[in-house]
């Protein structure tokens, strides 16, 4: 049977889904990586190389998924040939693998990048609440990719439903889906709002912090697709049309993958847009060696009424050390960052 004939319902939908997704994404960290070449110390930071290794799996998920597409993924069961179908299982399980490894490291270059901030900030509280959400969420991912992989014996009956066998742990790898899902979505919302403990208190105007929710909220765009994608993961388990329906649900994996990726490296590209787009070049800002020389400061000046093109002067203890920065930036979610200090680099 002609590939085109197989391909329907939702397919083609989810293929624009997946490589529109997969474009923005690889023209986006592309813009990460010129950006990271060019820093002074020409050293790459952790929230850059997660981001990264996060975009090649998302790649490889795309392909699987599209050759799942081929053999009529999105398609209605009762017009696929049982082969195709059996096809199409087998490929969107090595697709949901590595979409599953895609979400993890994209949450780790957050982490990585809230950390950063913890780190100059001195809250160790947070710093731990932030290692605890990445373990956990780390051991949800192994769990529900190898219970998935090895709920049956043989391991191949996952995909071939006619091969002799049993699932003996297919309770626990459904089960681990949902937790997956739901976690998935709430680790998001915590990261999104996780900065405002350390933004809001800062000396800042209020159009600075309600300009910060605003752009946290677009952060909230990964947790509303898993929310979804828990939702669907019933009508996978419990009708018969299942190739249309993993369709509609690997439409909305996809959208979060994607998103996490996307919103993720616009706000470390803030800089570099600037000056591409709006002409805006290096600041001078004078910075004091003493340790008080706090994000608090670097805030004020960002907020202050002459823009971030002006010079600045922090007077604390210690000598004053004269120092050409771009915009600094404080992480703020998957969808922001405000000017700030010393991290400038992607």
């Amino acid at each position: 049977m002609a590939v085109s004939s197989l391909i329907g319902g939702v397919g083609r939908p989810l293929l624009y889904v997946l490589w529109l997704q997969v474009l923005i994404a690889v023209v986006l960290v592309s813009l990460r990586f010129y950006a990271a070449s060019r820093t002074k110390n020409n050293k790459w930071r952790w929230d850059f190389i997660w981001i990264a290794v996060s975009l090649l799996a998302a790649f490889l998920a795309c392909l699987f998924a599209s050759i799942a597409v081929s053999h009529g993924l999105g398609q209605h069961f009762a017009l696929l040939p049982l082969a195709e179908a059996l096809l199409v299982l087998r490929w969107n399980y090595y697709a949901i693998y590595m979409g599953a490894l895609s979400i993890a490291f994209s949450k780790f270059s957050v982490t990585a990048l809230l950390l950063d901030v913890q780190k100059g900030a001195g809250k160790k509280v947070g710093r731990y609440v932030l290692w605890a959400v990445a373990i956990l969420f780390s051991i949800t991912t192994l769990l529900e990719i190898f219970l998935t992989a090895f709920q049956c014996t043989p391991v191949n009956k996952v995909w071939n439903v006619l091969e002799a066998g049993s699932c003996p742990a297919q309770k626990e790898a459904r089960a681990i889906s949902y937790v997956h899902a739901i976690f998935g979505g709430l680790s998001d919302i915590f990261l999104a709002l996780f900065p405002i403990s350390i933004v809001w208190n800062l000396q800042t105007s209020l159009k600075v912090k309600v300009g910060f929710c605003a752009l946290m909220a677009i952060g909230m765009l990964p947790a509303f697709a898993s929310f979804v994608r828990f939702h669907l993961l019933h009508k996978i388990y419990d009708v018969t049309d299942f190739t249309y329906e993993e369709g509609l649900f690997m439409i909305w994996a996809a959208i979060e993958t994607g998103t996490l990726i996307i919103i993720g490296s616009i706000p470390p590209l803030r800089p570099l847009f600037m000056r591409v787009f709006f002409g805006k070049q290096k600041s001078k800002t004078t910075y004091a060696t003493s340790r008080l020389a706090t994000r608090n400061q670097s805030m004020a000046a960002f907020a202050g009424p002459e823009g971030p093109n002006t010079e600045t002067r922090v007077v604390l203890e210690g000598k004053d050390v004269e120092q050409k920065v771009e915009d600094e930036q404080i992480l703020v979610s998957h969808s922001f960052k405000i000017e700030e200090g010393t991290h400038s680099e992607v």
